[in-house]
């Protein structure tokens, strides 16, 4: 059996994969900063100390492993300096392959640090499983839970675009597909969920649903990142989510395509299968 390292799984993605490999037997290392604190989280779970800002703990968490789940921490834009040298590393130790959480449309867009990563682990000829998923339905559930739960609101500048919504706990079924079934090599995935719709048909069905009103303000792009800083995301972080926002306005979000249904061999969960699950994160 392949030796394979996830990281993230603190995160929606990095959780939904470890719920896969757990759900079916799949022996994994989780790469954690702090190992102390993830044992009293997730017990009888093998974790190693990794942590992308300390280079020295890049040696023993990859030793040995075979493959690895890389999720970059929101919070971490420096490539160069951060996940070059993890990824140089990688190489050192062999590693035989790295499934990467990107994002939608990345290969057109340079902006965000994602594109970046690709292109330096195409640079170390390691073989490679790109993952590009459309917007998260999580996000309402995690980043925009307040705004809905307290404000009745989804603060966000996607004007009226439509967008391609993917549940998370899709997505960590198909990365834990590519890690462990065979025809995923050299591969970059476009994953959507089945249907592209606006937030404003978001808000109608989460009103529905919930039996509460939800409406969606729709704010500017300078007035959403000004709001995302007061509430103290750093400034980096804040002009990603505003950049992609950006592009969502552009239409780059509302591509739908069969990849996810193929991989996974059934449909991918719904909008509506998603706010039925998580409805008690906004009441």
């Amino acid at each position: 059996m392949a030796k394979i390292l996830l990281t993230g799984i603190s995160g929606n993605v990095g959780s939904a994969v470890m719920d896969y490999f757990i759900k079916n037997n799949i022996d994994f290392t989780a790469g954690v900063r702090n190992v102390k604190k993830y044992k009293g989280k997730f017990p009888g779970i093998n974790l190693v100390h990794l942590d992308f800002e300390n280079k020295d703990t890049f040696d023993s968490a990859l030793e040995g492993m075979d493959k690895v789940f890389l999720v970059r921490p929101p919070q971490l834009t420096d490539v160069n300096e951060i996940f070059k040298p993890f990824i140089n590393k990688c190489k050192q130790k062999f590693v035989r392959r790295i499934v990467f959480l990107s994002l939608l449309g990345i290969e057109k867009n340079p902006f965000p640090p994602h594109h970046k990563i690709e292109k330096i682990i195409l640079e170390s000829n390691i073989p490679y499983t790109f993952i590009r998923p459309s917007f998260f339905m999580q996000n309402l559930s995690t980043t925009h839970k307040e705004d809905i739960k307290e404000r009745n609101d989804i603060f966000i500048p996607g004007g009226n675009a439509k967008v391609s919504f993917i549940d998370t706990r899709d997505i960590g079924e198909i990365i834990g597909i590519t890690l462990t079934e065979k025809g995923h090599r050299k591969r970059a995935y476009t994953i959507t969920g089945c249907e592209a719709i606006s937030y404003y048909e978001v808000a109608n069905k989460m009103s529905e649903i919930l039996g509460k009103d939800i409406k969606y303000s729709n704010p500017s792009l300078l007035q959403f990142r000004k709001e995302m800083i007061n509430r103290g995301v750093k400034k980096e972080f804040a002009n990603v989510m505003t950049v992609l926002y950006l592009t969502t306005k552009f239409g780059m979000a509302r591509k739908v395509t069969d990849t996810a249904e193929n991989i996974l061999k059934r449909k991918p969960r719904t909008i509506d299968d998603f706010i039925k699950d998580y409805s008690d994160q906004w009441i």
